[in-house]
């Protein structure tokens, strides 16, 4: 039987920058064009030291990746190869050729070759078709609708949010609005969006159930399960003529149906 199949370097990085599991492994500058690895130097004679490293854990994860025995570790071996996979890569290039600091620790920094950011990254709210808010995105967003959220919820979700998140609050409707304010009610801790490596994923926090389609598959409706984060957009599948894609949320009913509340996140490059 065929074991899992090996990911690609460059996929290999995509899937953990900006992640917290990974401290330091980070985008950096506007655009998120470049990122930076975490590269302290290892200690010889403590193991134990050597494991609370970020680049102790991405090692040892692209070692099993690549299929190689991760015993006895070898954390000082593993670098070395890391940096020679990297600098084969036609997708990836360093920036400089000597160690950085970020945050007072040594780190490298690269950006990827093939991948040109997104320039705009737009979200928009609409009531019963109209736009009631909008906001264009350069890092990740917490889309929320704070009237039924008290401070203490508030702060309570800030904590488990990484600590550059913008926030786009919905606004109460125009008019005593009743489906639209049931509708608001269980939506209270929202959307939280990831800006990732040119793509864009969506994880639903809200009691409220969420449904989105896709501007190149119209027909075609998915749901947001709670607490699970989906892959809205991908800049990497713009082709040709395409300049941007479009993805429709809809909160609390069918994104087939004449939307109530909708959030609309537009990618363009």
């Amino acid at each position: 039987m065929a074991g899992p199949s090996r990911q690609q370097l460059p996929d290999f990085l995509l899937a953990r920058i900006g992640h917290p599991d990974y401290p330091g492994l980070a985008w950096q500058g506007p655009g998120r064009t470049f990122f930076s690895v975490p590269w302290p130097r290892f200690d010889g004679e403590n193991s134990d030291l050597n494991r609370e490293f970020t680049l102790y854990k991405l090692l040892q994860e692209w070692e099993a990746n690549q299929g190689r025995p991760l015993h006895p570790p070898d954390p000082t071996r593993w670098k070395a190869r890391l940096r020679n996979a990297i600098a084969r890569s036609r997708e990836i290039e360093e920036v400089s050729d000597r160690a950085q600091t970020e945050g007072g620790e040594p780190c490298r920094l690269y950006r990827f070759t093939n991948f040109a950011p997104l320039s705009t990254i737009l979200v928009s709210v609409f009531y019963r078709g109209v736009q009631v808010t909008s906001h264009h995105l350069v890092t990740d967003c917490w889309v929320f609708y704070p009237s039924v959220l008290s401070p203490q919820e508030q702060e309570q979700v800030s904590e488990n949010l990484p600590p550059d998140v913008d926030r786009l609050e919905l606004p109460p409707p125009y008019v005593n609005d009743v489906p639209i304010n049931q509708i608001l009610s269980h939506f209270r801790q929202g959307i939280f969006l990831n800006v990732t490596g040119g793509c864009v994923y969506a994880v639903r926090r809200c009691v409220a159930r969420v449904f989105w389609r896709s501007s190149r598959s119209p027909d075609v409706e998915n749901a947001l399960q709670r607490d699970e984060a989906v892959e809205l957009l991908n800049c990497a599948d713009m082709g040709g003529d395409e300049q941007s894609l479009m993805v429709e949320l809809s909160v609390g009913q069918s994104v087939l149906c004449s939307g109530l509340v909708t959030v609309v996140v537009t990618a363009t490059r």
